[in-house]
């Protein structure tokens, strides 16, 4: 199933991803208040969006509305990891643009030459 994500669905999604248990519109309302200077209604309207594309779900208890995301953050990441390799083709193609651009450090780079070296067993 793909998911797509808007950027801003995104920091919700972040969140409960991070928190890993339901959540209140109002506990994830405020850090998004705070870092992004979102309103009330952005925050809302975003929830909606998540909860109509099936990304989220509210349970109740005591009458009250808790999210819970309903993919996992690794499953966002191979949806996102598959758009990418068809966007640039390959891997090859993609790791060597991050290269050019700056974007994998040496550290980076040296991380995953010994990750290949080793088999790849070591994630």
């Amino acid at each position: 199933m793909e998911h797509k994500i808007s950027d801003a669905e995104l920091e919700v999604m972040r969140i409960l991803w991070r928190e890993q248990r339901p959540l209140k519109v109002s506990e994830f309302r405020d850090e998004l208040e705070q870092r992004k200077g979102w309103n009330k209604s952005t925050t809302g309207t975003l929830v909606t969006r998540l909860r109509d594309k099936a990304l989220i779900e509210p349970t109740e208890r005591y009458g009250v509305a808790r999210y819970v995301p309903l993919i996992t953050e690794d499953e966002y990441v191979l949806t996102e990891e598959k758009a990418l390799l068809e966007k640039f083709g390959s891997a090859k193609k993609l790791a060597v643009a991050m290269i050019r651009n700056g974007h994998l450090s040496s550290s980076d780079i040296e991380e995953l030459r010994a990750y290949f070296q080793m088999g790849g067993d070591n994630a």
